[in-house]
């Protein structure tokens, strides 16, 4: 009975699995999903993150520099042995006693020299450095998947420009293998398309190769199950002209000095460099600090003894905790520090400091220079790539002409077939080339916002 009672257990468990709806392993991307999780989950992002965080810390420590520091401690004590000398008498004596503390101290730091000022001023601009790195972090991921998105958008479309011409070529092999049964082609001809369908073919399966290997980038990219099986939805690809008012190189470029966080950052770690020399020159001033401290101590003795006679006699002992509360010692202090000679310590710290700020200078002026080429080489490949898009869009045309001309020559014996495979070849070529060109001019259009700057668009 338990036995049958066990088996419609699982029976019923099973059923119950295969009614329980299936989760979809499919997952359907589109480009704005793409760059949104991009900009949430790539690695450079979350470091960059991680860096402001910590940039963050360092600003609250600077201005943490401004405040009294503050300490409490507390001790205990039990002690028992021959002490050489005791409180009343040069003579030895034999004790053991318990004793307890408690002291709390603070400082002020008055001047040191302009020192904290110039950390402080130094840790908010690095905070800033920070956030426009982040910002130029996500723009840089947000790009780099743009760029692998359209990457697999244009290998999608290639493919199909493929697979049109393998039809074009399996549509005109079954047009000869009916001309040769009957006997109106000769066979030699049929053996010439018969390889040249096996050569679109293979030149198809290249095409869908490229199209998992760039899917998988992008996979890696994203930060994706690469065991998923992904579908890409093809956006719609903006190629609307810009107006010829915004491409002025002026425009661009001062726009670029504006808006972009890596040469902000740079110019923030600039700043935070200079500071960072008034901070190491300030070694070489005064600083004065005031402090207080507050000491309870108390201390009850077991015995005492000098050659064996107790030394206490009536004495009242009053419990720790009272003595903790009720006496204590407070010490308050001003101090003046002059350095004198530090063993060039600090002068060497100046240099450094000074080299460091060198560096910082010239690291951002290389930077504004590459940056203001790069904007100069992405307006020139913008305008270059819509004059390719329309001599793309012109060819494909001219293409489609020739092939129907010479498809027609073909047919009543006045071409040759190595006319009609070479009309088919300029013509997916062409196609190619307007598939391409169309996807270039989309993506120049983002590469000329990415490098002034601007927010990427889907």
């Amino acid at each position: 009975m338990i036995r049958r009672l066990a088996t419609l257990v699982v029976l019923a468990a099973g059923a119950a699995r295969a009614q329980a709806p299936v989760k979809p392993d499919t997952a359907r991307l589109t480009l704005q999903a793409s760059l949104a999780r991009a900009e949430r989950e790539a690695t450079p992002v979350l470091l960059s993150q991680d860096s402001l965080k910590v940039s963050g810390a360092r600003v609250l420590e600077s201005y943490g520099r401004f405040l009294p520091a503050a300490a409490a401690g507390g001790g205990a004590l039990l002690a028992q042995g021959t002490t050489l000398l005791s409180s009343t008498a040069l003579e030895a004596s034999d004790a053991r006693w318990r004793s307890a503390s408690l002291q709390l101290s603070t400082a002020l730091n008055l001047f040191n020299g302009f020192r904290d000022q110039a950390a402080l001023h130094a840790a908010t601009l690095g905070r800033d450095a920070a956030t426009f790195s982040l910002t130029r972090a996500r723009q840089i991921v947000v790009f780099d998947a743009l760029q692998s998105f359209l990457q697999v958008v244009l290998d999608r479309r290639l493919a199909e420009v493929s697979r049109a011409n393998l039809r074009l070529s399996t549509t005109r092999q079954s047009q000869f293998e009916e001309q040769v049964r009957i006997g109106t082609r000769a066979p030699p001809d049929l053996y010439r398309q018969r390889a040249q369908s096996a050569t679109d073919e293979a030149a198809v399966i290249d095409a869908d190769t490229r199209v998992e290997a760039d899917l998988l980038a992008l996979v890696r990219r994203l930060r994706l199950e690469p065991a998923q099986t992904l579908t890409v939805e093809e956006p719609a690809l903006d190629t609307t002209l810009v107006p010829e008012d915004s491409l002025a190189l002026d425009a661009l470029l001062a726009r670029a000095r504006r808006d972009r966080g890596d040469l902000a950052a740079a110019i923030a770690r600039t700043a935070a460099a200079d500071e960072g020399v008034k901070e190491a020159r300030s070694l070489f001033l005064p600083r004065v600090v005031v402090g207080a401290d507050f000491i309870a101590a108390g201390r009850v003795y077991d015995w005492e003894r000098q050659h064996g006679v107790s030394t206490l006699g009536t004495v009242d002992q009053r419990p720790l905790d009272s003595q903790l509360g009720r006496q204590g010692l407070g010490v308050y202090s001003i101090g003046v520090s002059v350095p004198l000679f530090d063993r060039y310590e600090s002068q060497a710290q100046i240099e450094q400091a000074k080299a460091v700020a060198h560096q910082s200078a010239l690291a951002a002026e290389d930077l504004r220079i590459r940056i203001e080429s790069d904007v100069r080489q992405a307006r020139d490949e913008y305008v270059a790539a819509i004059a390719r898009s329309r001599a793309a869009a012109a060819n494909v045309e001219a293409a489609e002409e020739a092939y129907t001309a010479v498809s027609g020559r073909f047919d009543v014996g006045l071409a040759t077939f190595v006319d009609v495979i070479g009309a088919q070849s300029a013509l997916t070529y062409a196609r190619a080339q307007r598939e391409q060109s169309t996807v270039n001019l989309a993506l120049s259009k983002s590469v000329l916002r990415f490098v002034t700057g601007a927010p990427l668009q889907p």
